[in-house]
């Protein structure tokens, strides 16, 4: 039987690991980063961190570059530049939306007439002292919600669905319809994560406040 030979990357990624760790026996500050002592072995510390990363950033809309390719086309497309809006995930799906407009989603189960309050805002655009601050969520904007009414609830389009199999004597067709609830977005606010949230909770179930 011929013998085994070590395999080739396995023997250079053992002299990278000798030299890396030559490397931070010389250099007592990279020793210090990575948390190690003078015989190169890493101390894991129980201690809290004294830096706290923060929920989302702030920063002015940058001005985008100047493309000569539409330029004149650029007045006549849609452009959400002047607009206060939110991108809210609801259903499973991202949205970007604007206070007072109506939307339609995948059915949202609440009664017509009454209020809900989305609070997964992913970003925020809005206008403070004649200029746009832009709020982006990592991944959520704390404090962010977006204020809903119900209006009603709806089917969508007929979807035909058609299955067939070959061979099998298989085939059958039927039509279904998507359940969908309309809105209209009231209020788009970014507040306190602390603050109370008005109404009574669903869980556990509760007499309805007079």
């Amino acid at each position: 039987m011929a013998r085994r030979r070590p395999c080739v990357a396995a023997f250079a990624a053992s002299l990278c690991g000798v030299a890396l760790l030559l490397a931070g026996r010389d250099r007592p500050t990279f020793a210090a980063l990575a948390g190690a002592d003078s015989r190169g072995k890493v101390q894991m510390s129980t201690e809290p961190s004294a830096v706290a990363a923060r929920a989302y950033s702030t920063a002015p809309v940058a001005e985008p570059p100047e493309d000569l390719m539409t330029i004149k086309q650029r007045h006549l497309a849609p452009s959400a530049e002047h607009m206060e809006y939110a991108v809210v995930e609801y259903s499973g799906r991202q949205h970007m939306v604007v206070e007072g407009g109506m939307y339609e989603t995948y059915f949202i189960r609440a009664v017509p007439g009454s209020k809900v309050r989305l609070n997964r805002v992913l970003l925020l655009k809005q206008k403070k002292s004649d200029e746009f601050e832009v709020s982006v969520g990592q991944p959520l904007v704390d404090g962010a919600y977006v204020e809903i009414t119900i209006l009603e609830h709806l089917k969508g389009e007929d979807q035909l669905i058609f299955k067939h199999k070959k061979k099998k004597h298989y085939m059958k067709r039927w039509i279904v319809n998507q359940k969908l609830t309309r809105f209209r977005v009231d209020k788009i606010a970014l507040g306190s994560p602390d603050e109370p949230l008005e109404g009574r909770t669903p869980f556990p179930l509760g007499p309805t406040p007079q």
